[in-house]
């Protein structure tokens, strides 16, 4: 079964390529129009991705996708940007390590990522209004605060400076919580939590031919209300999201080993 779903993963990827590589030049040029055209796509194969490796997505909450947004939400693994993208069509911010990473690298300029880099403040004010000026063209656009992955454990602090672009918008910030609730029909905990979650030191393609041999992921999307930025300054933009992402969020189980059971 690893097999047949890595086999039906590799055309959803070719075809993929064969739509992005032709549009790929014309980012230079008419950066926004076909950075959103390549959302669609992201979209479409986002969907066929998460049907080929056994994920299914319950959302929880409703949504006006007539406007776009600033979307924010807790992160756990590469599969958060394809859950997302199966939802609503964004372009996400990632860091320039990504981009300079094999695979992901190119999957992230092809897919109209922007690009941050985390190590260099500098140029944070210019990142800023590209995030800006894609919100202005009405293009959702989509980062992870918390700047990393996590195990799960809890939501961790948020990091605030990319909120200014959606006071340099006007556009709203919608949070979203992503809960993985289930893997292999076992609920997700501190024992299987690697099979689907990534994190620190992981490498991608052992941990991808993982996630491959698990039968199936149940995972919740909670949708929340969005809130416009005007109302609050920036460190308050990212406490809110922070809260509002926490509140709705199911750590995941600690299961207890063998030598810590109590005995009476």
């Amino acid at each position: 079964m690893k097999y047949i779903k890595l086999f039906f993963f590799l055309i959803i990827l070719g075809l993929f390529f064969v739509f992005t590589i032709p549009l790929y030049p014309f980012l230079f040029f008419f950066r926004n129009r076909t950075r959103k055209s390549l959302n669609y796509i992201v979209t479409w194969t986002s969907t066929a991705w998460l049907k080929i490796l056994g994920i299914k997505v319950r959302i929880n909450g409703t949504l006006d996708k007539t406007k776009n947004y600033l979307i924010v939400a807790n992160h756990l693994s590469y599969l958060d940007a394809l859950i997302i993208s199966s939802f609503l069509p964004s372009s996400f911010v990632t860091s320039l390590e990504v981009k300079s990473t094999s695979f992901l690298g190119h999957l992230t300029m092809l897919s109209g990522c922007l690009f941050v880099n985390r190590k260099d403040k500098s140029k944070i004010n210019l990142e800023i209004l590209g995030l800006r000026d894609a919100l202005l063209k009405n293009i959702n656009v989509t980062f992870f605060p918390e700047a990393t992955s996590t195990d799960g454990t809890a939501v961790i602090r948020f990091r605030k400076p990319l909120f200014e672009a959606s006071i340099a918008s006007g556009k709203p910030i919608l949070p979203i919580t992503i809960n993985y609730q289930e893997v292999s029909s076992n609920k997700v905990s501190d024992k299987n939590r690697d099979s689907v979650f990534w994190y620190g030191e992981m490498t991608f393609f052992p941990h991808f031919m993982n996630l491959l041999k698990q039968s199936e992921v149940i995972t919740e999307l909670v949708i929340h209300e969005p809130f416009t930025p005007e109302l609050y300054p920036v460190f308050e933009l990212a406490e809110k999201a922070h809260q509002i992402i926490s509140n709705s969020y199911k750590p995941i189980l600690q299961e207890m080993r063998p030598n810590e059971i109590i005995k009476v």
